[in-house]
């Protein structure tokens, strides 16, 4: 548990949920996240769905009873387990809403799949130890004081006693502060993982970087320092 000025940051619960939720809603536009178009039920399945899977995790900042900065992390690539996790909450959204099934972006995440191994949820992703981050946010009124920074460090703490080598986070590449904060924070930019709309970067939790693992990240095209950060 890391305690910060404005106070400390912790693994989510069960009990934070419906917290988790309001916070991805007043910190996303719909045009900014696929899950914002479905509404409150689906967000609020998808945190659920981070608090209580075996392979999955959420960290909070926690001020005196208030989550003011959320982050999620998956032990491997997380799309298409939250998507099966969630299904039925999609599924009752759309029946509330049949004007859903117009929405192209729903359909482009559902059936979203990895254009080759090196992408996030392509081979090297699954069979490596790398985890992904899958969401992140700060309370506005609490932005600019290192909070997010924050729940980036303990992510590596609390990855690497999970099995985790090396933990990929993938950035709009139009959310130039976030950019920052990783930038800030020591993870090196992988532009070998870009895509038209997302940048990633990448932590290595290994003291000692394994064989298998270097290989891996090269196959994959990573041509980044290989060092522990």
């Amino acid at each position: 548990m890391l305690q910060n000025l404005i106070g400390e940051v912790r693994l989510a619960t069960i009990h934070d949920v419906d917290a988790l939720t309001d916070l991805h809603l007043a910190s996303f536009q719909r045009e900014e996240h696929v899950l914002m178009i479905l509404g409150r039920s689906y967000v609020k399945a998808t945190y659920t769905w981070l608090v209580t899977s075996k392979h999955a995790y959420a960290l909070v900042a926690d001020l005196t009873g208030q989550i003011i900065g959320l982050l999620g992390v998956c032990d491997s690539p997380f799309a298409w387990p939250m998507f099966k996790a969630c299904s039925g909450a999609l599924f009752l959204s759309v029946a509330k809403n049949p004007s859903l099934l117009l929405e192209k972006k729903i359909w482009q995440r559902v059936f979203r799949r990895p254009q080759h191994r090196k992408t996030p949820g392509g081979g090297i992703f699954k069979l490596h130890g790398i985890a992904q981050m899958t969401i992140g946010a700060v309370d506005v009124r609490y932005r600019g004081h290192g909070i997010f920074g924050r729940l980036i460090e303990a992510s590596k703490e609390t990855s690497r006693p999970r099995g985790t080598r090396a933990i990929v986070a993938g950035v709009y590449k139009r959310d130039s502060s976030s950019r920052r904060v990783f930038i800030k924070s020591g993870w090196p930019e992988v532009p070998e993982l870009e895509t038209p709309q997302t940048v990633f970067y990448l932590s290595l939790l290994e003291s000692v970087l394994s064989d298998d693992l270097k290989v891996a990240l090269e196959l994959g095209g990573a041509s980044i320092p290989l060092h522990n950060q």
